[in-house]
């Protein structure tokens, strides 16, 4: 559990103090975003407000002991949505990236359903999955197209 030093009324360092103490010295107003404070340890004196633990007490909100990570995004989810993306700006080739794509995008959406509290970015390949499948749409009409013309100049 972490330990915080701060700057009080009397412009002395207290401490080392807990968490909980300092969230009831924020609720009592015996502290607040401007007050000095540090890891206990650490050299770096700051404001309270840029300590991520303190920004919910500082606005009146519960304090919350431990921040919650963010999932890692899944790689597959980004790379599915730069193939997705290029397949739809370079045409006739949207098909070749297309493909990958949504093939991506699909594995990337079964891996963050297996498990989602440590991988994220669904988002990132709905985003792959959908352009893949547009880009690949786009290029199959457009290598179509393309066919069609050549055939066309030839007779």
């Amino acid at each position: 559990m972490n330990t915080y030093e701060i700057i009080g009324g009397d412009n002395r360092a207290h401490g080392p103090v807990t968490g909980e103490e300092i969230y009831n010295w924020i609720r009592q107003g015996r502290a607040d975003g401007y007050t000095m404070a540090r890891l206990s340890g650490s050299g770096t004196w700051q404001p309270l407000g840029s300590f991520p633990e303190f920004v919910g007490p500082l606005h009146g909100l519960p304090w919350v002991r431990t921040l919650k990570k963010a999932p890692k995004t899944d790689s597959l989810a980004i790379a599915s949505l730069v193939l997705g993306i290029v397949s739809i700006v370079f045409q006739p080739l949207g098909l070749f990236f297309g493909v990958p794509a949504a093939y991506l995008g699909h594995r990337s959406l079964h891996a963050i359903a297996k498990q989602p509290k440590e991988i994220g970015g669904h988002g990132l390949a709905v985003g792959g999955l959908v352009t893949g499948y547009i880009g690949s749409v786009l290029g199959a009409i457009s290598l179509v197209l393309i066919v069609m013309l050549v055939l066309a100049i030839r007779n």
